[in-house]
């Protein structure tokens, strides 16, 4: 594998873990478990999101990709756009539903303004991050 994919998939990583890190630092000051003064160290997981996010998809052009018109692609470009948000589709259904089952089984209650907007977040770089992942360049 050469030091660019290992790069991109690297800079996804933590992109996922950050996003990861905000969600449960937040809900565990909501559960009570820590204080509120916590919070201030989302700041943290946030930057790593920012800049992991410029590393893995605003540089290497991907993220301008899975956001193009289809008129603007290549075929291969297409294809490759088309085959990720397929798979994306399919990765998101399922972790939507995996969240709403934790949500009702853990009592949670419901599902609040941070984790739908992780949510809109997950679904729009999740096909960047499969093509960040699969692709050689």
């Amino acid at each position: 594998m050469n030091k660019t994919k290992h790069n991109r998939r690297l800079s996804v990583l933590i992109n996922y873990a950050s996003m990861i890190i905000i969600l449960v630092l937040f809900y565990i000051v909501r559960m009570g478990i820590l204080k509120t003064v916590f919070l201030a160290f989302e700041v943290i997981p946030l930057i790593a999101v920012i800049l992991s996010f410029r590393h893995a998809f605003v540089k290497t052009g991907i993220w301008k990709m899975t956001h193009a018109s289809f008129k603007k692609l290549d075929e291969r470009e297409v294809q490759v756009v088309f085959k990720a948000t397929s798979i994306s589709y399919s990765l998101f259904a399922i972790a939507i539903l995996v969240i709403i089952y934790i949500f009702i089984l853990s009592g949670l209650g419901q599902i609040d303004a941070l984790l739908a907007v992780s949510l809109l977040y997950f679904a729009h770089i999740l096909p960047a991050s499969i093509i960040a992942w699969n692709e050689k360049n």
